[in-house]
């Protein structure tokens, strides 16, 4: 009939905008903060949403700048999705395993230490003091940081040692950051089984002066 306005969406979409749908699933994977109401996240969407459509009809959607971010942002998204695939797949570490972490890397358990930094005199003004968690490193970096008469090279700078404390974790907390150096191992040998058959499947061919050894 003429006149009247066209029905309101209802059930699972929330809003419609220009034929686009936006449905309680839309919300429910935007990021949220605790206070906002379910209208405030979906006022957010649709302005979000307009934003886009006055992009498009600048055509910003061809920029070639775009495009590449769109496509790296895609890439990792599927890298994303793909590690939360794997987490899913992995069984439960059991006790004889975690046990056997803990005591291959003390320095993250019964020896942690707060180490703290600072740089060494003669460089640019301005750099801060650092504060390390040996439970964060890996058994290389530890071997420098055992040291307190040698700088440590971190981003490009010189520090030294000038501050140790210990900080060993108590048994629950050393078995919940057992369980999460377990599982991110897990991962990380999964994703080099993948990249090695890859690899191994698809042959990669460098341009001239490119390739692994090439600065």
């Amino acid at each position: 009939m003429a006149g009247c306005s066209p029905a309101a969406p209802d059930g699972q979409v929330l809003a419609e905008l220009g034929g686009t749908e936006i449905t309680r699933r839309d919300l429910a994977a935007e990021p949220r903060q605790a206070d906002i109401s379910t209208q405030a996240l979906l006022e957010r969407v649709i302005d979000r949403k307009l934003l886009v459509q006055a992009a498009h009809a600048q055509n910003l959607d061809a920029d070639p700048e775009y495009l590449a971010a769109f496509r790296r942002s895609r890439e990792e998204l599927l890298v994303a999705a793909l590690r939360r695939k794997i987490i899913r797949t992995l069984r439960k570490p059991n006790d004889a395993e975690l046990v056997q972490l803990v005591a291959i890397r003390p320095w993250a358990f019964d020896k942690r230490e707060l180490i703290r930094l600072s740089p060494v005199a003669g460089q640019a003004s301005g750099l801060p003091d650092k504060t390390i968690d040996t439970a964060q490193l890996d058994a290389e970096f530890v071997k420098l940081v055992s040291r307190d008469d040698e700088p440590i090279i971190i981003d490009g700078a010189a520090y030294r040692v000038v501050a140790r404390n210990a900080a060993a974790l108590d048994p629950s907390a050393q078995e919940s950051l057992a369980r999460a150096i377990w599982l991110e191992e897990q991962i990380n040998a999964e994703m080099v089984r993948l990249l090695n058959e890859g690899r191994s499947k698809s042959a990669v061919k460098y341009s001239q002066g490119m390739g692994p050894g090439a600065e």
